[in-house]
């Protein structure tokens, strides 16, 4: 009965984190050249929508650059991770401090990514002058509004997927 109990726990969690990975693994090639291309245009009507000097434009497309980098070095990380913990939890003989440990790291990565964030905003903030930046936000907001609804659910109820939170 033990030995049951622990099998269908283990089948529940590598469930749990499999899915995720299988989804971005099956992301259709053309979905994203076509979301990519509708993006940076709704980029430009932005910067034209903010009457962005050239300097500040080359500014933020720089910050864009960088912050992307770095959300996809993090990415690449938490797969690595997930993997890790994915073969951790398949394992006959559950090592808990393995399991602890890629835990720690996950969460950790977490963290980073979300100071990344905010460094990025806070570099975007300082390109910007206040008007901009607040004409910034609100465009921002109406975007978000639109996508995902007032209660961040889109048309269909659903919660927006990884991918729509980090546009």
């Amino acid at each position: 009965m033990k030995i049951m109990r622990e099998f269908i726990l283990t089948v529940l969690l590598s469930s749990f984190i499999a899915v995720p990975i299988v989804y971005a693994q099956h992301k259709p090639v053309m979905r994203g050249a076509v979301e990519h291309e509708r993006m940076e245009k709704k980029i430009q009507e932005i910067y034209n929508r903010l009457n962005l000097s050239e300097d500040q434009k080359t500014q933020l497309e720089a910050n864009k650059q960088k912050q992307n980098g770095q959300m996809k070095s993090f990415f690449a990380q938490m797969k690595t991770q997930r993997n890790a913990m994915h073969q951790e939890l398949m394992k006959p003989d559950l090592d808990m401090n393995k399991v602890d440990s890629i835990q720690l790291q996950l969460k950790t990565l977490h963290s980073q990514m979300m100071d990344n964030r905010l460094n990025s905003i806070l570099e975007v903030r300082r390109i910007l002058t206040p008007d901009q930046f607040n004409k910034f936000i609100s465009l921002m907001e109406k975007h978000r509004l639109k996508r995902h609804g007032p209660d961040g659910r889109g048309a269909n109820g659903d919660r927006p997927s990884k991918d729509e939170e980090h546009e």
